[in-house]
């Protein structure tokens, strides 16, 4: 997973009223969890009253509100900055392992590995990555960061 030194977040105000958390190119912003949700960071449930996580605006990571500031990996849907990078480059290697995905049938509740909801369906509920055993959504396939770490 890309990674890059932990920074305080930075807050800003948007015309609503809310506030939006960026930290690591992701969009951090308190929402409401409808359903059952698994933390990307601790891989704890979440739960509580109110908005009780903070969701990426960009690849709809969901995070707890104490986890929020700990993230390191960089949003995957970020606009990324194109510079004249090394072999060696941490992106590159990055890019290198990549998952592989392939539709699969759960006989038993699953959580997504990316946001965290729950597969849901009666057949196909997701993608298993064939190396690394990660469940995801059809929908966060795309999302889901490109580190394999089988």
């Amino acid at each position: 997973m890309a990674q890059i030194p932990v920074q305080p977040p930075v807050v800003t105000f948007q015309p609503d009223g809310s506030k939006i958390h960026n930290i690591s190119g992701h969009k951090f912003k308190a929402v409401v969890l409808h359903q059952p949700c698994f933390c990307s960071q601790c891989h704890k449930f979440i739960y509580g009253i109110g908005k009780q996580g903070y969701q990426c605006q960009l690849c709809d990571k969901v995070v707890h509100k104490k986890c929020h500031a700990d993230v390191a990996a960089i949003c995957t849907c970020a606009p990324q900055v194109t510079s004249s990078a090394s072999p060696a480059s941490p992106l590159l290697e990055a890019q290198r392992n990549i998952h592989h995905f392939s539709a699969n049938f759960y006989k038993l509740p699953a959580f997504c590995g990316h946001c965290g909801y729950l597969l849901y369906g009666c057949v196909r509920q997701g993608v298993r990555c064939a190396g690394c055993h990660v469940n995801v959504h059809h929908r966060c396939q795309e999302k889901a960061s490109q580190n394999c770490s089988a």
